[in-house]
């Protein structure tokens, strides 16, 4: 069992999963999800009976490999190096410069909901990356959903919090040190 959090204190960890806001905002991600599944269904019932000729070099395999490495190497960044500690620091223009990258993580899992139905259709991975296959086309466009995610939430935690005071910096152990 891990020991209760001190207030206010970071713990170094990316993401706070008891976190309110943090709950919101992954039931509008499962939201979204949803809304996408719903779209691609209804994409995959209006699918054409004939089927597209693939088309070579639209698959884009050499550039998901290289997304691969780049993805894995950001997973292992992320678990080797300790995130240092930070605090929030929600002002309305850090809100207003996140407001777009949260958007990019809810339309990705609504994206991420459309390829689940939508990519029975063969014409609708054909000449996806990753196509011809729905299996294919599915793994690259979930790659780069799991890459980009990284990036976008390391890009959040930027703007969205501060670098914790370092010790002696916030006035109280100065005020101490004064009065002896």
């Amino acid at each position: 069992m891990t020991p209760p959090r001190a207030a206010g204190r970071d713990t170094g960890r990316m993401i706070d999963l008891r976190s309110p806001a943090l709950r919101r905002f992954l039931l509008a991600l499962a939201v979204a999800f949803a809304a996408g599944l719903a779209v691609g269904g209804y994409l995959y019932t209006r699918r054409d009976p004939v089927v597209a000729g693939f088309v070579p070099w639209t698959a884009a395999w050499p550039q998901h490999a290289v997304v691969a490495v780049v993805g894995a190497f950001l997973v292992l960044g992320i678990r080797v190096r300790r995130w240092p500690p930070r605090r929030p620091a929600l002002t309305p223009a850090r809100l207003l410069l996140a407001a777009p990258l949260l958007f990019l993580l809810v339309f990705a899992a609504f994206r991420a909901g459309v390829q689940v139905l939508a990519g029975l259709d063969p014409n609708f991975t054909v000449n996806a990356w990753g196509g011809p296959t729905y299996l294919g086309a599915m793994a690259c466009h979930y790659l780069d959903l799991a890459v980009g995610g990284i990036v976008v939430v390391g890009l959040l935690r930027l703007i969205l919090t501060r670098p914790a005071s370092a010790p002696g910096t916030d006035g109280v152990q100065r005020a101490a040190s004064a009065a002896s």
